[in-house]
């Protein structure tokens, strides 16, 4: 008996060792880490657009060029013709929209790089959206859209600007279009770079250019001026605040301390460190003075990142400013070299008084989560698989024009959503799932006990559903949620989850609820001020009468009177 017991224990001791020491697929970043944004995808120069309570994200499709030219030790951007479009309301969980056919919409392009977007409520009464981009280094084209996920249109049918617009003057190339649009309704547009002009220096390159923008806002409406941008190189960007012009744009390489001397708007600025990004500002960009006001964003090199090109996007979301930009620590962690970069997003000071930017750093951790805005899994609420703040070994692909999913799932492959909240909590899980394999719901990565297991084997998208191992309780939050995926044969896909809620009784534990209170008006008053008709002796909160969890607007639930 003793044998048979310690064989058993033996057993029981050596099955949970295996659970945890299952080998899972490794990250790209830690859990804890915002940056880079999508772990399993490259992009570059981004851009971006507050909506309906989202902040949306627009790249260049850098893993375009490596799939298609399987170059792994050059990113020459090429083959580059399509933009990334990712989102996130807490600046943790971010969702991958897919790409923006960019060759599709306009045929007459070579490639699509550096984005730049603005929006406006038109008199149709919809939110129009215009994405400028770079068409090689030849011109600037422009989609619109009434949707920040498209579909995407070209107004023109060719470029908005190119060789053949006049007024540029003697200009390098016509790249990195920035957009604003000012409190008058006025758009205007930034482009230019490349090395100095015929009649440019090392210092003042001569290149960048500021137009203002037709009332479509797909036209030119004014004279081209140049912007007197001290060793400018690329990457231009354009904000309005507090009425001020900010330009910002990427310097050139090894910046000449004695060149720099000659320059009489330096005021007590150091020559600027390789390739960072600067900044400029002016009160009227026609008739005003521009101001050269300091580095804003250092070189991803000066944060310990691979030296690179440079390109960011300051962009108020909620109450804080944050800087968007690009870094190649991604393909370094994927064994790839040649200049595949990746989007990151940190918090950027600015002063009010000054109209200056406090120069920002590049981290791993990134921007701090917004809670308010966390990721709720409410009842009825189907989440979508490709919305999660880290994973590893995954992709997420476009399969057709209603599904994005995971996919190239490979057994220890995973994913992870943090502050996943439950307002009502939760007994059961349903799982849209194609392929076969078994799929985890764990709290950690090496949970012994998932908290919900599925297994599934269909040729076809299918739902499943398991009960959770243990009840998650009403307002719970899961800090971080991992969708683990073991004993996968074939190809296997995700597409996305729902979580059941509790019943008014498990929450409250009260089978048939009656009123302690004398009180037996059905007609009790929600929490709207309105009356809202309940079940006899559920009462819903109301000013200091009647004390209860609070429930969704005009939603009944047990109450306690006191």
């Amino acid at each position: 008996m003793k044998k048979k017991l310690c064989l058993s224990l033996l057993f029981l001791v050596t099955g949970a060792m295996s659970i945890k020491a299952q080998s899972l697929t490794p990250a790209f970043k830690n859990d804890n880490e915002v940056n880079p944004l999508l772990p399993y995808t490259l992009c570059a120069d981004p851009t971006a657009v507050e909506y309906d309570g989202r902040l949306y994200v627009y790249g260049t499709n850098d893993q375009q060029e490596l799939l298609t030219t399987k170059d792994t030790k050059r990113n020459t951007y090429g083959k580059i013709t399509q933009l990334v479009c990712m989102s996130s309301a807490d600046l943790v969980n971010w969702t991958f929209h897919g790409t923006i056919d960019v060759k599709a919409a306009a045929p007459w392009i070579w490639t699509s790089w550096a984005p730049s977007i603005v929006s406006r409520q038109e008199s149709d009464g919809k939110t129009h959206f215009y994405m400028y981009y770079t068409n090689s280094a030849s011109g600037i084209g422009v989609l619109t859209s009434t949707s920040p996920l498209g579909p995407w249109r070209d107004p023109l049918g060719h470029a908005l600007i190119d060789g053949n617009t006049s007024g540029r003057g003697t200009q390098s190339n016509i790249i990195d279009p920035g957009v604003c649009i000012d409190a008058n309704g006025v758009g205007w547009l930034t482009f230019g770079g490349g090395d100095p002009n015929k009649q440019g220096t090392k210092l003042m390159p001569g290149n960048v250019r500021i137009v203002k923008l037709g009332r479509s806002l797909t036209s030119l409406a004014g004279k081209i001026m140049t912007i007197p941008a001290p060793f400018h190189f690329e990457a231009n960007e354009l904000n309005i605040i507090d009425g001020r012009f900010i330009f910002s744009y990427s310097g050139g390489w090894s910046c000449n301390t004695a060149d720099w001397n000659t320059y009489e708007g330096r005021s007590t600025y150091a020559c600027p460190g390789n390739c960072s990004i600067l900044s400029m500002t002016t009160d009227d960009p026609e008739h005003g003075t521009w101001t050269y006001t300091g580095e804003v964003l250092k070189n991803p090199g000066a944060f310990g990142y691979p030296w690179g090109n440079n390109h960011s996007h300051i962009q108020k979301f909620g109450d804080n400013y944050y800087v968007l930009y690009h870094t190649q620590k991604l393909e370094g962690k994927m064994g790839i070299s040649g200049g595949y970069r990746c989007i990151g997003i940190d918090r950027i000071n600015y002063n009010s008084t000054t109209g200056k930017f406090t120069p920002a750093k590049m981290t791993n951790a990134g921007a701090t989560m917004i809670v308010k805005n966390l990721p709720k899994a409410a009842n009825g609420t189907r989440i979508e698989a490709e919305t999660m703040a880290n994973s590893a070994g995954i992709k997420v692909s476009k399969l057709s024009s209603s599904i994005i999913a995971v996919t190239d799932i490979h057994t220890g492959d995973w994913t992870m959503i943090r502050g996943l909240t439950f307002p009502d909590g939760a007994k059961s899980v349903k799982l849209r799932l194609k392929g076969t394999g078994t799929l985890e719901i764990r709290t950690s990565r090496n949970s012994v006990t998932p908290l919900a297991t599925v297994s599934f084997s269909s040729s076809t998208w299918t739902d499943y559903s398991a009960d959770l191992t243990r009840t998650l309780s009403a307002g719970s939050k899961q800090a971080y949620l991992y969708f683990v995926f073991t004993n996968v044969s074939g190809t296997a896909q995700f597409d996305n989850y729902e979580f059941s809620s509790l019943s008014l009784s498990e929450i409250t534990g009260i089978d048939s609820p009656r009123s302690s209170s004398p009180h037996t008006d059905e007609n009790i008053y929600g929490i709207d001020g309105v009356k809202t008709k309940c079940p006899r002796g559920i009462y819903i909160k109301q000013g200091a009468k009647y004390k209860a969890p609070q429930p969704p607007k005009g939603e009944c639930r047990s109450g306690q009177a006191f």
